[in-house]
């Protein structure tokens, strides 16, 4: 006999709120923080964030005074006549900000937009980086 599981709807799959960042600025409409996931492998640190409705040329990251700024807007904004009876998208830019520690290598710092995805590449300084220490014998 198989078993069945019961899936409780708002329980298992529930949809993640945009969070809006509430801060003066000159771009109209909402300005979202965007989700991100950190990996860290041997040689560098990879940023990777979702920006929906983004292309590589509406997508701004810059490094500043140890802050990396990603700063995107729309591709294309919707149509003026769009109305919709009920949605759960809702338009605007995203923004996101980290401070980066003296272990990123600056001068190699690499993005690359994919699909909506944006990757950020931050390389470790040589001196941050795991190394194999050979032992030798007496």
């Amino acid at each position: 006999m198989a078993s069945e599981t019961t899936i409780q709807p708002g329980r298992e799959l529930r949809p993640q709120e945009k969070q809006a960042i509430e801060r003066e600025g000159v771009r109209p409409g909402p300005v979202f923080r965007p989700d991100v996931d950190i990996v860290e492998q041997k040689d560098a640190f990879v940023v990777t964030a979702d920006l929906p409705g983004v292309d590589d040329r509406h997508v701004d990251v810059r490094l500043e005074k140890g802050l990396l700024t990603i700063d995107a807007t729309l591709a294309t904004e919707p149509d003026s006549a769009w109305t919709p009876i009920y949605a759960e998208y809702r338009f605007g830019g995203f923004q996101r900000e980290f401070r980066l520690s003296e272990a990123i290598d600056a001068d190699q710092i690499e993005a690359r937009m994919v699909d909506g995805v944006l990757e950020v590449r931050l390389p470790k300084r040589s001196q941050h980086r795991p190394r194999q220490i050979n032992v030798r014998a007496g």
